[in-house]
């Protein structure tokens, strides 16, 4: 039954609102640690925000007959409800609790929005709302960088010129901005994520814009992160041609190919780096994890120091500063794994990673399913939050889009699975 306007204008403003505020503290119109201590402050402004987005949910799952859909993702999701609980339980034992709680709940309300959208929309579709979001994001970012380089380009040393768009710094840019490379090359070639030829001349147009935004951020591991999804998405286009010709010999030869680039990769790691003009260090940040996981972790290893606390202490991010001998405070640990560890002991990155992991099985499962483009989707997007976060933090520390994206996926495959069950 086709939905009412009003229905896919409410539908509209709560996707553009939902990505707004899951991106909003890693924007230049944000700040990125804002103060909780005050009711009226903008911490609390992104709670009451979200709180509003999640009445419109409410209304679109009556609307659209969803909640007991809905409910029964939630069901599927024991480890997820589990990390929820342990995010928000950590206030109790942070030092800043007001932090933890803000923090916490903007985590907790857009993982509800996420299940909305897992159950929402199959996995083409929400790639097509990918394709819009990313049409906004750069029509922002070149706005901001051309009609006000003050704010959409880097002004301080050594980053100066370096193009960050609406994000607060280039590496944020740099590190996004490779998902919607994928967005884009999927929509290009795939009549189900964009159904006419006017909407793929669209999407090769965007895909270009993209490529352009990553070169001129200058983040070495933005570079790195595009020449990954690239050479996963050409080995994919590949083996959908070709899946039918190969034996297992085939997919072994594959594997000793793989394994021994990979040890001249390490091998050479010195090499490899220096063609991004970076060393083994990664910019000073193993000296940094290495301070972190000698003197910082032992603290409070099994529950951590509360969610998002550990980097919103500002005496904390200027000791590292000195600690580590940058000439700027540390404002986060550039590593999502790491962080994750830091603000939630090893409990919390447990739980972390057997949903994580889940994640990555529900991911070869779907594409073994679809033998389609876009069915490779959630796999390649799991391949690249991994390499992401080894050298940025980008699951809950500077904005939880990429978090969103995940469990958008992970209960999208859950559903799509239970209904071939079910046929």
């Amino acid at each position: 039954m086709k939905a009412r306007p009003v229905v896919v204008v409410v539908d509209a403003i709560f996707l553009l609102f939902v990505f707004l505020l899951s991106n909003i503290r890693s924007t230049i119109f944000w700040s990125l640690y804002p103060s909780a201590d005050v009711i009226v402050g903008p911490a609390w402004r992104e709670i009451f925000l979200w709180l509003m987005v999640l009445a419109l949910m409410f209304y679109l799952l009556k609307r659209r007959n969803l909640f007991d859909t809905y409910l029964r993702a939630w069901r599927q999701q024991p480890l997820l409800i589990g990390f929820i609980i342990f995010s928000i339980t950590s206030t109790f034992w942070s030092n800043t609790w007001t932090v933890t709680l803000h923090r916490s709940l903007a985590f907790t309300f857009a993982t509800t929005a996420a299940v909305y959208f897992g159950v929402r929309y199959s996995i083409d579709k929400f790639l097509h709302v990918l394709v819009l979001l990313g049409l906004i994001i750069l029509t922002a970012s070149y706005t901001l960088i051309f009609a006000s380089p003050s704010l959409g380009t880097a002004l301080n040393h050594p980053y100066y010129g370096a193009w960050r768009g609406i994000f607060w710094h280039k590496n944020q840019l740099g590190n996004i901005m490779p998902i919607f490379n994928l967005v884009f090359l999927i929509g290009l070639f795939s009549m189900n994520v964009l159904n006419t030829y006017l909407e793929r001349i669209g999407a090769f147009l965007l895909y270009v814009l993209s490529m352009v935004m990553v070169f001129f951020a200058k983040s070495a591991s933005g570079y790195i992160l595009v020449l990954l999804i690239h050479f996963s998405f050409g080995l994919v286009v590949l083996w959908l041609k070709l899946r039918h010709l190969m034996h297992p010999v085939h997919y072994y030869a594959v594997l000793i190919v793989f394994l021994a680039g990979a040890a001249g990769a390490s091998l050479n790691i010195e090499f490899i780096l220096g063609l991004f003009n970076r060393t083994p260090t990664f910019t000073g940040r193993v000296p940094m994890w290495t301070i972190l996981l000698r003197d910082v972790f032992p603290q409070r290893s099994w529950g951590g120091h509360g969610f998002g606390t550990i980097w919103a202490d500002e005496n904390f991010r200027f000791q590292m500063r000195d600690q580590v001998g940058w000439t700027y405070p540390v404002l986060i640990g550039d590593n999502g794994f790491l962080d994750i560890l830091l603000n939630l002991g090893v409990i919390g990155l447990a739980l972390f990673l057997l949903i994580y992991i889940k994640t990555w099985i529900n991911s070869v499962r779907y594409f073994r399913q679809e033998l389609t483009l876009e069915g490779f989707f959630p796999f390649i997007f799991m391949i690249y939050t991994f390499f992401a976060n080894l050298t940025f933090s980008l699951f809950m520390e500077t904005e939880v889009f990429v978090w969103t994206l995940i469990i958008t996926l992970m209960v999208g495959m859950t559903r799509k699975r239970n209904e071939i069950r079910d046929v």
